[in-house]
């Protein structure tokens, strides 16, 4: 099968050809505009029976001993050679599709640190509301009301707390919207949301209920006790929402199936499953397979068992999911942790007083002895273990966790990792490295935006906040750093593509707030290939998949993402305007578009 660049060669040796592409070749520069020299290429292969070959291309390895390359080739579902034009001609066969990349860029297919693939097709559906403009919020409702007068409920996300930082919403305001059916509107965090009055009648919530789980998922109650219509964390949230609308696999994931296409163009290949909400763990990953034999699954994935309830043991169910979902694409093998809650609500664990109350002193979610305890299982185990901590106490409770279990158990194959952790105290950023905790966090997150200038200045007060998101730091210590977009969830934009995440963190800076003085100031932004790497290669390393994934190497697996531009060529500030014009998974295209 001959590409437009191959099929002059028909008449001609597959040796003569390699020497044409040679000729033809442009060597990639470095972002200082050296050239850049190969060698003949690393290659396993003595028969030209390859599926693909990039050649004529910048092709950003990630592999330390091999940066660049100029030529790539994949046989079924792995990578075959890495190198230049001079070893192709042992590579390209009469049925290769050889694609010319003209001198784009081909780095390793994207790797989602942290994602939420199953509870998108919940939380991201209806109409989206990210607005600063409070009126906006209404005006985008009320028009989404007026266009879907068949709709039985009225879904939307991406409500930003910031947005109403000087008085949030009640069910009054959205009953004057519409009264006769319910209205559910996710925060763009996921974890709170706005509804109206119908929606809390067909749930059954009025005064007398009590709190869903005590202290940290409830209702939120005016002085004389009625519900406002503002619900806070999942479980409570979804004991209205699953009242509201049919909860089986079928109509969640559906919305999950429209959303596939979407991360393949974004060219993410694989993401790490932070949580299966709204239907089971067996539903969510018996659907994943299902594609998966199908051949409609673009996407690795790596799913977890969601643990934020100190009276279950999650070892034991965990263990079964694992022993059940492990094919090609699917495993599951990782307990995430709910160890606390953000800042909006005064539930980070911190290991300084809140700025603007100092008397706060959140409990974790889950008791620090039932934590290490734990901890120290999965190990023995050789589970995985994320845990979400927000606050540096968290961050903090986390590493003691794994150095114990680490100690417990000294030949443990399992791969720790702390999520989100907005603060990192000083004195724990050498101990990420020393224990082999992995740091991920979010790009989008890493700027200067409104939340963070508003709600997170009042409570952590401005010198905290100028110190959040210490990436650069952390990996200059030696530590492993992942970048994860907790897509459909943030703390101000909920986005998903991972050059977009790149971007704010090598600005610190957001799309269209340039002005605006980056997170942290000069020093902590992130440099290019640091932001790179903790979107591939250290993000697969941080669980444990860095011998497959997260790399362009021989022997692995053939996941790959061609640019429309060397990102080392364009200006920071426009990385996220960079075309995704081809992406490989497993050797397979997923995408394609312009090449």
């Amino acid at each position: 099968m001959y590409s437009k660049f191959l099929a002059p060669f028909a008449a001609v040796s597959i040796a003569a050809a390699s020497q044409m592409v040679l000729a033809q070749t442009t060597a990639p520069t470095t972002p200082n505009g050296n050239a850049l020299s190969f060698d003949k290429g690393i290659s396993n292969r003595a028969n030209p029976r390859s599926d693909w070959a990039l050649i004529n291309g910048k092709i950003y390895t990630m592999n330390p001993k091999q940066p660049w390359a100029s030529a790539i080739v994949v046989e079924d579902n792995k990578i075959t050679y890495v190198g230049d034009a001079q070893g192709l001609k042992d590579q390209i066969g009469i049925a290769t599709n050889v694609v010319d990349l003209e001198g784009k860029m081909v780095v390793p297919g994207f790797v989602e640190g942290h994602f939420h693939m199953i509870a998108g097709g919940i939380v991201a559906q209806g109409v989206d509301l990210q607005t600063d403009d409070k009126d906006e919020v209404f005006e985008k409702l009320r028009q989404y009301v007026k266009d879907n007068p068949d709709l039985e409920v009225i879904e939307g996300y991406g409500v930003r707390l910031s947005t109403f930082s000087d008085g949030l919403p009640t069910k009054a305001m959205f009953d004057e919207v519409e009264s006769e059916r319910p209205i559910y509107l996710w925060t763009v965090d996921g974890h709170s949301a706005f509804v109206n009055s119908k929606a809390l009648e067909i749930a059954g919530v009025d005064k007398d209920t009590p709190e869903t789980v005590p202290g940290y998922s409830f209702f939120d109650k005016d002085a004389d006790g009625n519900p406002t219509g503002f619900i806070i964390e999942v479980p409570a949230q979804l004991q209205v929402l699953t009242k509201l609308r049919t909860f089986n696999a079928d109509t969640v994931l559906e919305g999950v199936k429209d959303w596939l296409p979407k991360f393949s163009a974004a060219g993410i290949t694989t993401v790490f499953d932070y949580g299966v909400q709204g239907v089971t763990n067996e539903e969510a990953f018996e659907w994943v397979l299902n594609r998966e034999k199908e051949g409609g699954l673009p996407i690795r994935l790596q799913g977890s068992y969601y643990w934020n309830d100190p009276k279950i043991d999650p070892i034991a169910p965990l263990l079964k999911l694992k022993e059940k979902y492990k094919s090609e694409l699917v495993e599951v093998d990782t307990l995430k942790i709910n160890l606390d809650g953000g800042d909006e609500k005064w539930s980070a664990l911190l290991t300084e007083p809140y700025a603007d109350k100092p008397d706060a002193k959140p409990d974790p979610i889950i008791p620090y002895d039932i934590l290490n305890k734990v901890v120290a299982e999965a190990a023995a185990k050789g589970l995985n273990v994320t845990c979400h901590c927000f606050g540096d106490l968290a961050v903090r409770k986390l590493i003691d966790a794994t150095e114990a279990a680490r100690k417990a158990n000294p030949a443990t194959e399992s791969h720790f990792a702390v999520s989100h952790a907005v603060l990192v105290s000083p004195q724990d950023i050498p101990r990420l490295a020393k224990v082999g905790v992995t740091y991920d966090t979010t790009g989008f997150w890493m700027s200067f935006d409104p939340l963070l200038q508003s709600i997170t200045t009042e409570r952590f007060g401005a010198a905290r906040v100028q110190a959040m998101f210490p990436m650069k730091k952390i990996r200059e210590a030696g530590g492993n750093i992942s970048l994860g977009s907790d897509w459909p969830a943030s703390g101000y934009l909920s986005e998903y593509k991972p050059l977009l995440s790149i971007r704010t963190a090598v600005t610190r800076q957001l799309p269209g707030r340039d002005n605006v003085p980056p997170l942290g100031g000069e020093e902590a932004r992130v440099p290019l290939d640091m932001a790179i790497y903790a979107q591939t290669l250290g993000a697969a390393k941080g669980r444990g998949l860095d011998d497959k994934i997260g790399s362009l190497e021989v022997g692995k697996m053939a996941d790959m993402v061609v640019l429309d531009q060397n990102l080392f060529e364009v200006d920071p500030h426009k990385i996220d305007q960079v075309k995704i014009l081809f992406t490989i998974m497993d050797g397979k295209v997923r995408h394609r578009d312009g090449i």
